[in-house]
């Protein structure tokens, strides 16, 4: 499968193991799937092995449309041992308190699993626990139930019945039937969330942990601290640019000029890093968009007109064009054609 721009976030490979381990539980011949997704296996149990978050949210809805079960993610859960995610796992198992816990989560989550936003506030009613990915990452449902399943396996074990006081606010659409999301999660849930939200009442952030190991958390903490987190665009202002640009394509700032200002460069030296990469500002938003109006056809069912303002086009006749000038034929066509050969 050809890389993409998502590419560029990862995430242990150890929460692909779980996820097959459920799938074969269920009946699931799960491995010609990844390789379908572009996954390999056989890296799933090699310790310290990352891989493309993409691909295993993609590997995450082919098991949820295959078996027919849209809470697959959240089911998934099962397939996980108690500290699955090495020193990550084990550190929230043994957070002393819930603030602990939380503070925790906050300064590693995206160590993990590469959020955009991981942000904590401790307000004086209550704390918010706001968390996303990359927009570049289309189908990422399945992957954030999962995920937040996990979170509230870590809080109710601090909690008990009281983790039904959380709320939470989730960005996926809301499943047909939302009774397992309720009962695993809690029942102040809801859905189409800007981005995903946990929020916790001040009166519980004081909870203790009665099966904490104080030393085993400061460990634990210790390991995740020494991880610097990865900057994809690190010493590479043209990776830098290609990001931003893909990730902003709505955004009518995408020129030069205001490019070099957020990178702190002048606009002479980052003209100069793009030629020497044999690129342009112009080149890369080209790009940018042809990639993500590819993927955007195909794997969604947004309108023309929707998908064209997401790619920037001012009209949808520019989109047209532009399609014809990437693939020989009309958006419309484009995503016929294809949509018939797969």
């Amino acid at each position: 499968m050809k890389p993409t721009l998502a590419d560029q976030f990862e995430v242990a490979a150890g929460l692909a193991s779980g996820i097959s381990r459920y799938a074969a539980s269920i009946g699931l011949e799960s491995d010609p799937i990844a390789h379908a997704c572009g996954l390999d296996p056989a890296r799933f149990n090699l310790i310290g092995e990352r891989v493309s978050l993409d691909r295993v949210c993609r590997y995450m809805e082919a098991l949820a449309l295959i078996s027919g079960d849209d809470t697959f993610g959240l089911k998934s859960v099962a397939g996980f041992e108690r500290g699955a995610s090495g020193p990550f796992g084990y550190a929230m198992m043994n957070a002393p308190t819930l603030r602990d816990c939380l503070v925790f989560m906050g300064r590693n989550l995206s160590k993990i699993s590469e959020t955009s936003i991981c942000t904590l506030e401790f307000g004086p009613r209550a704390a918010h626990f706001e968390w996303t990915y990359s927009p570049l990452i289309l189908h990422r449902a399945q992957f954030v139930d999962l995920g937040t399943a996990q979170t509230f396996n870590h809080l109710r074990n601090i909690l008990g019945d009281d983790v039904r006081q959380i709320r939470i606010e989730l960005e996926r659409k809301k499943p047909i039937n939302t009774i397992l999301h309720k009962q695993l999660l809690t029942p102040n849930v809801s859905f189409g969330a800007p981005v995903n939200a946990l929020i916790l009442p001040t009166e519980l952030l004081g909870r203790t942990n009665a099966s904490a190991d104080v030393r085993l958390f400061a460990m634990m903490s210790q390991q995740m601290e020494a991880i610097a987190p990865r900057r994809i665009d690190a010493n590479d202002p043209v990776a830098a640019v290609r990001l931003h640009v893909a990730e902003n394509l709505a955004s009518d700032t995408l020129t030069l000029a205001h490019e070099a200002e957020r990178l702190g460069l002048s606009p002479r030296t980052l003209q100069r890093r793009l030629t020497e990469a044999g690129t342009s500002m112009q080149a890369i938003v080209d790009e940018c968009r042809k990639e993500m109006a590819g993927r955007l056809l195909l794997e969604t069912g947004l309108t023309l007109s929707s998908i064209g303002y997401k790619l920037g086009f001012s009209a949808p006749a520019a989109f047209t064009r532009s399609a014809i000038r990437w693939y020989g034929m009309t958006p419309s066509e484009f995503r016929q054609k294809h949509r018939k050969a797969a």
